[in-house]
């Protein structure tokens, strides 16, 4: 019984230390930062999310090219098995003319006397069956209703709105592996806890089983701390099944493979008091990554109806080219200048109704913007309000652990004196050992919301 309540006591010291110990890590030990820095490398949201940025960025070179002239080329030939010309002319149709006054008079003194006798003759005129064109022609938008530099706005928005939603993503990755990440080690410090139990049971086995044997307790008691240990191992067992599951599952979220050698640690000891971390929720509202996406889709929807707007605003551009053809059998090159100015016309009456629908539009996002707004910080304050509550259970934990092992303390005393039975003893060990437990749970579940509120409040 003196071994017995020796080994009790440190049970007691080694339940105060269990959570303050550091073991020595590995290789093959990962922290919640690493983790967290694996799962920000590996996981394919996050890898999907870069790719929509470098997809955004595309789109906005692509609209810069706007601003430059559009070149284009042209080419080609043709062959035909008919002349494309092909005309029959009466002599008299034919108005025989010079300059030269005397040579005028010969004409019409010719004609006079012999016009006669060509009255009735015809002439057929046939020509082009085969030729070449080719051209180049560069046209600068000078003014297209302002949709040039709204277009590459617009774009500027997309690269900036899919940046933001990378953050969403890492933030979303950063809360399911910090999760999934405590499960685990919450399964792990519960096995811990059985094992100190356990060891304690082996030892009070022993003493009951020898004492049976002299005489001096009852098999019944031997059979009580016989079924405690039984129950001991169905839990650990439940919980090493429990552990490679939870493991599984955070190697998939952090992108590696699993391996039974692969421990996951971070030390549950003192926690950083809440108010600390306090900070004003409507200051940082603006801070947050879904604000800053809502103040960009109102953006977005102006930039649209000022796109719409352009589009009934006239066009004007200047433009250049160089054209060459061989169609008569002869090489013919021609340069030109120009300008185009189009002005829409029959399309104002359509635009009208397309303008005043992106303005409602506009109001759609505004009013959802203001909601939005409104809903995110009423998350950030009940997000402060849920920290504080599990910070406060975390110390009723605290306290009920130091009452737990005084229980546990005088229960053995009690014991020893021969007032109390095995029965009550057993009870006050598994109070102790679930008092460790809740503290436990109330510690994981205190840094989940802790990491919550500052993820919300934009830290």
């Amino acid at each position: 019984m003196k071994k017995s309540f020796l080994l009790i006591l440190s049970l007691c010291v080694l339940f105060s230390g269990l959570y303050a110990q550091t073991p020595e890590v590995a290789n093959n030990c990962l922290s919640l930062d690493s983790c967290i820095a694996l799962a920000v490398e590996n996981n394919y949201e996050i890898e999907n999310a870069q790719l929509q940025i470098q997809a955004a960025k595309q789109t906005k070179k692509a609209a810069f090219t706007k601003y430059f002239p559009s070149v284009s080329i042209m080419g080609g030939a043709f062959m035909s098995n008919k002349n494309l010309i092909d005309i029959d002319l009466d002599i008299s149709d034919i108005n025989l003319s010079s300059p030269d006054e005397n040579i005028n008079n010969l004409i019409q003194t010719l004609y006079g006397t012999y016009g006669e006798y060509f009255s009735d003759i015809t002439a057929n005129m046939q020509m082009i069956n085969n030729g070449v064109v080719a051209g180049v022609t560069a046209i600068q938008p000078v003014y297209a209703g302002g949709r040039i530099v709204t277009g590459n706005k617009l774009a500027a928005i997309g690269v900036s709105a899919a940046e933001k939603q990378m953050i969403m993503s890492e933030n979303e990755v950063r809360t399911n592996v910090e999760s999934s990440f405590w499960m685990v080690v919450s399964l792990q410090e519960k096995i811990n806890t059985v094992n100190v139990a356990m060891e304690l049971l082996d030892t009070l086995y022993k003493d009951v089983s020898g004492a049976c044997d002299a005489g001096l307790a009852m098999k019944n008691d031997v059979m009580k701390v016989k079924l405690k240990q039984n129950e001991l191992k169905a839990n650990r067992l439940k919980a090493e099944n429990g552990i490679v599951t939870a493991k599984k599952a955070l190697c998939v979220l952090i992108g590696i493979d699993y391996s039974d050698t692969l421990v996951f640690y971070e030390p549950v000891s003192s926690c950083q008091d809440p108010f600390e971390m306090k900070v004003d929720e409507k200051t940082s509202l603006n801070n947050r990554v879904e604000s800053q996406l809502l103040n960009m889709n109102v953006e977005a929807e102006r930039l649209k109806k000022r796109m719409t707007v352009g589009e009934t605003l006239p066009q004007l551009g200047i433009g250049a080219g160089y054209t060459y053809n061989n169609i008569m059998d002869k090489n013919k090159t021609t340069g030109l200048v120009f300008a185009t100015l189009s002005v829409p016309l029959s399309g104002w009456w359509e635009a009208s109704y397309n303008i005043k629908k992106q303005r409602l539009n506009v109001q759609i996002a505004e009013n959802t913007r203001d909601n939005m707004n409104k809903l995110l910080l009423l998350q950030m304050q009940q997000a402060w309000n849920e920290a504080l509550e599990s910070y406060e259970l975390l110390q009723l934990a605290q306290e009920t652990i130091d009452e737990a092992e005084e229980n546990y303390r005088l229960s053995n005393d009690y014991y020893v004196a021969g007032m109390e039975t095995i029965t009550e003893l057993l009870q006050a060990q598994t109070i102790l050992q679930q008092s460790h437990d809740q503290y436990c749970d109330a510690f994981i579940q205190y840094r989940i919301k802790q990491s919550q509120y500052k993820q919300l409040t934009n830290r």
